[in-house]
């Protein structure tokens, strides 16, 4: 087939007659900003359009939803000059660490401050951010694409399609993700080094002449600037870029056979890994001083590698937002009828198109022993290995088993396969359409028929909704400040831990974030220091469901306010109700948030004796680790174990504490048993257990810090759905002590708490 015969031409090649005479200088630069001027124009056009952009205002965030206030929150920190995002605006009493779940992008968070200057909405600067990724993509695709020969109309065609990939107008709530504009740089980067090319100069081309050794340390600087670019980009390009210049390495060493030839791609990977490594290795400084009490986020497992990994068809498949309905069904009615996938990345059909040409040539050079041109051999091999990191059960469940898990949804190297698939379309165009009349005419129409297929004005936000929104959160929070004395800490209801955790309710996950985004510089807020960490987990240790017990110990705590969102409290019993009987009438309101002062109190309701801000902030937690909390049939928490588990009681205090610890445990098999609990004082403790539930009762003086008590019997495990096998369950555990601070167990918390929307 005449696709799988697809050359690259060199960069300085046009797709039209050489003129006689040099052009005159003027007419020169003309020609050679036309092509990156018209992709950026025509990808900032094409933003416009599908997200309806005459529509937007200053201050109106692109979107409410999903990951979206916690990257609002993220700009606002950053623009106040938090790193990493971190800020004291979230987590009260002691502020959000951002650098727990650091994820490098040091050079989107600059671009943020410069944006800053400008404005101090963080919802003016992330849409700025955002519409600006699509001339920041197409220009450096429309490089990628002059640099391995694409003629200027079909580079156009590459830069503007690869801006515009389907579901980008949707990407708001991965704000970093959608500054994918660094992977034509990291392609660029293994292209040359699979081809042979120049990465670095010749070192006497470092010490020739002064013409000569200019050009060579511009070479130096190019390189330089476009590794470091990729390295304080996101981590997960900076995973892609790398699995492709080892791919291109190995390209380099069957073709050359010698090491030498190797050193400037390993060079060139080096400096990329290196700028990130660099960046992570400060955040890792960041968080040093954190106390830990358990399981901290963005730890992955292994099995969350094949869960978000992608699916071949979901390539294939239609955009999920396509503005044609029968092409939208076919999309729906797949993802009703199979399992769905985390994240879909529709190609399109002009990438599928160039995907199949890359294939195509695969099975050419394998069946038919035809070499392939350089340039389409590497993006057919990078396209191959991406394909088998892309899907489940492929490279990348490889990796997480026998490397690291913590690069784990894979699904989005379907932008890198995007970009291969559309560079191997520019190749084609530039083949067929040789004349400059012909090869615009053909640039045209691909790029009206993708540009028709990748966006769907339909799918925009709907600003007038998110501006209401705004307007009342802003209002809300402004009306509680001016009730408050500055500074006030305002504690949230229900207590929901963060991140990556499930709203209560009907809330959604991030919904707590909210009222601050827009808030005074005067009020701070409970929610979102980092859950496993004292910073936040003090919160599991409070009596959520016991509002005169609740409201002493926040005043202790150093609250003025608390808020209850309602939506948090369908199905459950809304506290709104006792904290008005406790602390009068609300500060402020909206329709589903409502804020009490805490200072109101009745002085009926004040306890004997007050705790102390230590006795709040400092408590004693108990929980097993790793072990997914559930409730049974009459409301009451467990947890299934395997024969062995282990129970960590952590005291945030500088004393021992004395602790009950009381449950109840079974066999799942019905087989009579021991439990035999370790890690106490004395001699190990032996209960016998069966197939109905058996009290246990542990008695431990838990100094500072972490105690572990080590569980284990001989019961066989049984499989309790969904291939997963367990021997015990563990059911309500209870925390209790004499010693007047704040005692519990996460079971006891997720008892007390509303039932987790999802």
């Amino acid at each position: 087939m005449a696709q799988t015969q697809l050359t690259s031409v060199e960069p300085t090649t046009t797709s039209h007659a050489t003129p006689r005479h040099p052009r005159p200088a003027g007419r020169a630069w003309v020609a050679s900003t036309a092509g990156p001027g018209l992709s950026a124009v025509l990808s900032l056009l094409v933003a416009v359009q599908s997200l309806r952009l005459w529509d937007w205002r200053p201050g109106v965030p692109l979107s409410l939803s999903g990951d979206s206030p916690q990257v609002l929150m993220q700009v606002r920190a950053i623009m106040e000059g938090g790193g990493f995002g971190s800020t004291d605006r979230m987590g009260a009493p002691f502020g959000l660490n951002a650098a727990w779940f650091a994820t490098g992008d040091q050079l989107n968070f600059a671009a943020i401050r410069v944006i800053g200057l400008f404005t101090d909405s963080p919802a003016t600067a992330s849409a700025v951010f955002f519409v600006a990724g699509y001339p920041a993509a197409a220009l450096a695709a429309y490089w990628l694409a002059r640099q391995v020969g694409i003629a200027r109309p079909a580079a156009v065609t590459v830069g503007v399609l690869f801006s515009a990939l389907p579901g980008h107008q949707r990407w708001f709530q991965h704000l970093w993700l959608s500054a994918y504009w660094v992977l034509p740089l990291g392609v660029w980067l293994a292209l040359q080094v699979a081809t042979g090319r120049s990465v670095w100069p010749a070192r006497r081309a470092l010490r020739a002449g002064t013409a000569g050794r200019r050009r060579a340390w511009l070479h130096v600087a190019r390189t330089v600037a476009i590794a470091l670019a990729v390295g304080l980009s996101d981590a997960y390009y900076v995973a892609f870029v790398l699995i492709l210049v080892g791919v291109a390495l190995v390209v380099r060493w069957a073709t050359d056979r010698t090491l030498r030839s190797l050193l400037p791609g390993v060079a060139a990977a080096a400096l990329v890994g290196v700028s990130c490594a660099v960046s992570l290795a400060f955040a890792v400084v960041a968080r040093s001083g954190d106390v830990v009490t358990s399981d901290v986020p963005a730890q992955r497992t292994i099995g969350e590698s094949e869960r978000y990994a992608g699916r071949l068809i979901d390539l294939l498949l239609p955009w999920s937002e396509h503005r044609l309905p029968p092409l939208r069904f076919i999309t729906t009615a797949y993802g009703y009828a199979a399992p769905p996938t985390a994240e879909r990345h529709a190609l399109g059909v002009v990438s599928v198109c160039g995907l199949v040409v890359l294939v195509l040539v695969l099975l050419r050079s394998v069946t038919g022993g035809r070499r392939p041109d350089q340039v389409v051999g590497a993006l057919a091999a990078f396209a191959l290995v991406s394909l088998a990191f892309y899907t489940r059960g492929g490279l990348g469940s490889v990796v997480a088993l026998f490397v690291t898990p913590q690069i784990r949804t894979w699904a989005r190297l379907g932008t890198v396969i995007a970009l291969l698939a559309l560079l191997a379309v520019g190749l084609w165009m530039t083949r067929v359409a040789r004349r400059r009349t012909a090869a615009w005419a053909l640039a045209a129409g691909v790029l009206l028929v993708g540009c028709l297929d990748q966006t769907n004005p339909g799918a925009a936000p709907d600003y007038a909704r998110l501006s209401a929104t705004s307007a009342q959160l802003k209002g809300y929070s402004a009306h509680l400040a001016a009730a408050t004395s500055a500074p006030c800490a305002v504690f949230q209801l229900p207590v929901t831990p963060y991140p990556e955790e499930p709203g209560f309710g009907q809330m959604g996950d991030y919904d707590h974030v909210l009222p601050g985004v827009a808030a005074p510089s005067t009020l701070t807020w409970s929610y979102g220091a980092i859950r496993g960490t004292a910073s936040a987990d003090w919160q599991l240790a409070l009596p959520v469901d016991r509002m005169a017990a609740l409201v002493p110990d926040l005043r202790a705590a150093g609250f003025c306010a608390v808020e209850v969102d309602h939506r948090g409290y369908v199905g459950a019993a809304d506290p709104s109700d006792g904290l008005a009987s406790l602390l009068g009438a609300p500060l402020a309101q909206t329709d589903r948030l409502v804020a009490f002062d805490l200072a109101t109190e009745r002085p009926d309701a004040t306890p004997p004796t007050p705790p102390t801000r230590d006795d709040v902030l400092r408590p004693v937690l108990a929980g097993l680790d790793s072990a997914r909390l559930q409730r049974d049939d009459r409301g009451r928490p467990f947890q299934l174990l395997g024969p062995t588990a282990t129970l960590t009681v952590s005291n945030l205090g500088d004393t021992p504490v004395p602790v009950t610890l009381t449950f109840s445990v079974r066999t799942l098999s019905g087989a009579e048993d021991v439990l035999v609990a370790t890690g106490l004082p004395g001699a190990p403790l032996r209960s016998p257990i069966s197939g109905v539930d058996q009290p246990v009762r542990l008695e431990v003086t838990a100094p500072p810090g972490s105690t572990k008590i080590e569980l284990a019997s001989t019961a066989e495990p049984v499989d309790v759905g969904g291939g997963v096998a367990s021997a015990l369950q563990l059911t309500d555990l209870r925390a209790s002590s004499t010693a007047g601070v704040n005692v519990a167990s996460t079971q006891q918390f997720f008892a007390a708490s509303p039932v987790p929307s999802r």
